[in-house]
């Protein structure tokens, strides 16, 4: 008995152990780094927790936030995202997006079309650049000049090409005609409207909600624009500290920026943290399975069979933090079904060897061209690999080079290709699919590509940071005028806004 005690005892306090020792030891890994718990969890998710301790909007404070090197201060010859990402804060857009399919007049009061064709805009009253200038219909005009000069990653050049005339008709308003109707072409005016007189200002001039007041080597330092038209912001200045990508994450955890953006990461382990707030957001990274117009899955009904059946298996990829693409899978079919369509499509099956034959003859294994060292490619080209083999058809990957990729792809000579593309604002997913098609040297009107998943990222907000946060691929700092850094009035040990 007394034994039996001394076991019970001895498991107890184990198990006690283990708890705590679960409890100071848990971290989270995000790549080169990692994010210590603090201790104290209550439990309570963190915008419960807000209520308790945070007093309400108050004016001042810094909010720090990261930057890659600063390429250029012109907002149309930048590369970097991030760099991007500051010019948010100095510029507004005609139209903003407000959310992934949403979009809103920003500069614009109203607008207006016929057909598509002929627009016609209304800009605010009261909008002044930072240098004193008021907004009028010339500003944007010339924005639309300089856009077409440019070769900027981030906004929609070719609309340039498809106005057919800019009509000014007052300093607020302005018509524009385009050769061809074009239903998404707000979504397409989101760059930022700079000055007429853009040549002459020794630094960035905007409309935006921060004026540009100083630039080094190691950061750049914007301040509150107290006549911002949208209304007077709570934090008086807003500094990026230059870092490589790759730094960002540990500056987050060494308390040097307030912001930091993870990905391919379990996003559900941040739920019950109350030292972070994070939003999660579809990426702009989408992921496709590109079909040879001449490969054995070229013609129209093998190829439609074979896309039924990967939608049918697609969550076999298991990749987490993604949104699989849900094309074809209304009508998927599994391995059997697969088969009896590709016999109707006039091939034979021998059950017994589980091969498929054309006119008495094997067919030749399926060539999956992946680039060399492109994880999640050879992911997927592995897992059509093993579902094509369950099917009676060999495959096999070939690697190429990254950088002659796309120029493998277009010599024909591989049946299937694993390929990513960016997503954007302004494109429904069968221009992305029309654009690649292209891009890959496929003109037919065909769909030869498959849409598979979209990543998923994450932005990490140091607890301080409140307000409305609505981070999209876009603008993962939407909402960032609306933000504040509260003076705690409970629970905290000092009152000092951070």
């Amino acid at each position: 008995m007394k034994a039996r005690r001394a076991f019970i005892t001895v498991t107890i306090i184990f198990f006690i152990v283990f708890l705590a020792g679960c409890e100071a030891n848990h971290v989270f890994s995000e790549g080169p780094g990692t994010i210590p718990t603090v201790s104290g969890n209550t439990g309570i998710p963190v915008d419960r927790q807000i209520k308790l301790v945070d007093s309400g909007p108050v004016h001042g404070g810094t909010l720090t936030l990261g930057t890659t090197p600063i390429d250029s201060l012109h907002p149309f010859e930048t590369s970097s995202r991030y760099v991007n990402y500051i010019f948010l804060f100095i510029y507004d857009p005609l139209f903003i997006q407000s959310s992934e399919n949403n979009f809103e007049p920003w500069l614009v009061e109203s607008y207006s079309h016929e057909g598509y064709v002929v627009w016609n805009f209304k800009l605010r009253q009261n909008v002044y650049f930072h240098n004193g200038r008021g907004l009028t219909s010339y500003d944007v005009r010339y924005t639309i000049r300089q856009l077409k000069k440019s070769n900027s990653p981030f906004y929609e050049r070719a609309i340039v090409d498809n106005i057919k005339d800019f009509n000014i008709i007052s300093s607020s308003q302005f018509e524009i005609t385009l050769d061809k109707p074009d239903r998404a072409f707000i979504k397409k005016l989101v760059f930022p409207i700079l000055p007429q007189n853009y040549e002459e200002e020794e630094y960035p001039v905007g409309t935006g909600p921060y004026c540009f007041e100083r630039m080094t080597e190691n950061e750049l330092r914007l301040v509150k624009n107290d006549k911002w038209w949208h209304g007077e912001t709570y934090i008086d200045e807003v500094i990026f500290k230059v870092y490589d990508e790759d730094k960002m994450l540990d500056a987050f955890q060494n308390n040097e920026i307030d912001v930091a953006f993870i990905k391919n990461v379990d996003f559900s382990r941040y739920r019950y943290r109350t030292d972070i707030d994070f939003r999660i957001y579809l990426s702009n990274e989408s992921h496709f399975l590109y079909v040879n117009p001449q490969s054995i899955f070229g013609q129209s009904n093998r190829q439609t069979a074979l896309f039924r059946y990967v939608a049918y298996r697609l969550h076999e990829l298991n990749l987490g933090q993604v949104q699989y693409y849900e094309l074809y899978s209304e009508e998927p079919i599994d391995v059997e079904g697969f088969r009896n369509e590709l016999v109707r499509s006039g091939l034979s099956y021998d059950e017994k060897k589980n091969v498929f034959t054309l006119n008495g003859k094997t067919l030749d294994k399926i060539l999956i061209c992946v680039p060399k060292q492109d994880l999640p490619k050879l992911h997927t080209a592995n897992f059509l690999v093993n579902i094509l083999s369950d099917a009676g058809i060999q495959a096999e990957i070939v690697t190429v080079g990254k950088s002659n990729y796309k120029r493998e792809i277009r010599s024909g000579k591989y049946d299937l290709s694993p390929v990513s593309d960016e997503l954007k604002p302004w494109e429904e997913l069968s221009d992305t699919l029309q654009r690649i098609q292209q891009d890959l040297g496929n003109g037919r009107e065909d769909n030869f590509i498959l849409p598979l998943y979209r990543n998923q990222q994450a932005v990490l907000f140091k607890n301080t940071i409140r307000g409305e946060k609505n981070a999209n691929y876009w603008n993962p700092y939407q909402g960032f005028y609306s933000w504040y850094k509260p003076v705690f009035n409970e629970g905290s040990k000092n009152n000092n806004r951070q």
